[in-house]
């Protein structure tokens, strides 16, 4: 008799287990389905004036792990009509992206940070005759109305405009290291960013003496979207105001692909510090200029310090990168580097460039 008892509870047993299994997929399931209608205006239109905003913030709630860059389209420019195709085929791997987020939260192993290049935002397939030239980003697009936006460095009053001018900026502003997690790796203030490594590379450039413009705005706050858009806007400010030769810097950090990824490092002269990589766009018309360029400063790179030259990746985007010829995208380091790696890797860096430079005048 207890044995019949004791086997009906634990039948009991198993099919509670068996109904709490069922509930909890059931529940993620359904879960999932509102979230993508909420990224797609709401369930019913309910939310057509806040659209795509109010999918973002849920998931970002919900989520914390995914990336911003996993939810935000960052379209920078419209796409050509011949385009359009794989543009589609670039938002389903988007989409594919943001799923891999929303299950490295509830499966922390299986974590994704997607880069925060945004390599698939089909924003990047433009060309110079597409841009509207009367665009101007807003005030909503350029500062974030919880916190005050630093502003920008101003244009040296002792440049000399006829002399070669390096000019430093970022698409990504917020781009942060090691031990600046917040945000997922993006923070508004200064410290532990991008921002501060450019400063670092400034600094070291103009030891040097050669001269140097370092932008800080923010252009991807407090929305990704249209970050290459606004760039652009100020690269082409900046380099309209000098008649010298120019070398630009779009200063970025790459992010780790997943849980696990360790810190990239390069070891020289006993100093341990962040590698970099130089980014191409294949997509721009002068990518041969800007093949040569890249190639140019590794070559350097290796014959002064041996095992520094970095990566060269080309990736079929523009970047703005059609803009000049000697326009470098730069990545220093990744998520996992700490900032003082990083701006080690800019001191070193800031040499290279210093004897190409010589090299060239």
């Amino acid at each position: 008799m207890r044995k019949r008892r004791y086997g009906a509870y634990s039948g009991r047993r198993k099919s509670g287990s068996g109904r709490l299994a069922f509930m909890t997929l059931l529940f993620w399931i359904v879960s999932g389905f509102i979230m993508i209608s909420f990224m797609h205006g709401g369930p019913l239109g309910m939310f057509e004036a806040q659209k795509e905003d109010v999918g973002k913030m849920y998931i970002g709630n919900i989520f914390p792990t995914v990336s911003r860059s996993s939810f935000e389209s960052r379209e920078a420019l419209a796409t050509l009509p011949d385009q359009k195709g794989e543009a589609d085929s670039l938002k389903n791997e988007k989409s594919s992206g943001l799923l891999k987020g929303m299950m490295g939260s509830m499966f922390p192993g299986a974590k994704v940070l997607n880069d925060d290049l945004a390599e698939e935002d089909p924003g990047y397939f433009f060309t110079p005759e597409d841009i509207d030239q009367s665009g101007t980003p807003s005030p909503e697009q350029t500062t974030d109305s919880g916190i005050t936006a630093e502003v920008p460095n101003p244009t040296p009053a002792d440049v000399d405009v006829k002399k070669p001018v390096v000019i430093i900026y970022h698409t990504h502003a917020t781009e942060s290291y090691q031990p600046v997690t917040e945000g997922n790796f993006h923070s508004l203030k200064e410290y532990g960013t991008v921002r501060e490594v450019g400063d670092v590379l400034t600094d070291e450039l103009r030891k040097m003496g050669i001269q140097v413009v370092h932008d800080k705005t923010l252009h991807d706050s407090p929305s990704y979207n249209q970050s290459y858009s606004r760039s652009l806007e100020t690269i082409k400010t900046l380099m309209a105001s000098y008649d010298s030769d120019k070398i630009v810097i779009d200063l970025h950090r790459d992010a780790a692909g997943y849980v696990g990824n360790v810190a990239k490092t390069v070891s020289v002269n006993s100093e341990t510090m962040a590698g970099y990589s130089l980014v191409i766009g294949t997509g721009n018309p002068n990518v041969e200029a800007l093949r040569s360029f890249a190639n140019k400063i590794n070559k350097k790179a290796e014959e002064m310090y041996p095992g520094f030259g970095g990566k060269i990746i080309e990736k079929p985007y523009k970047f703005n990168q059609y803009v000049a010829d000697n326009l470098i995208l730069l990545e220093v380091g990744n998520n996992e580097n700490t900032i003082e790696q990083t701006k080690t890797t800019a001191k070193y860096f800031a040499k290279v460039l210093a004897e190409v430079i010589k090299e060239n005048q």
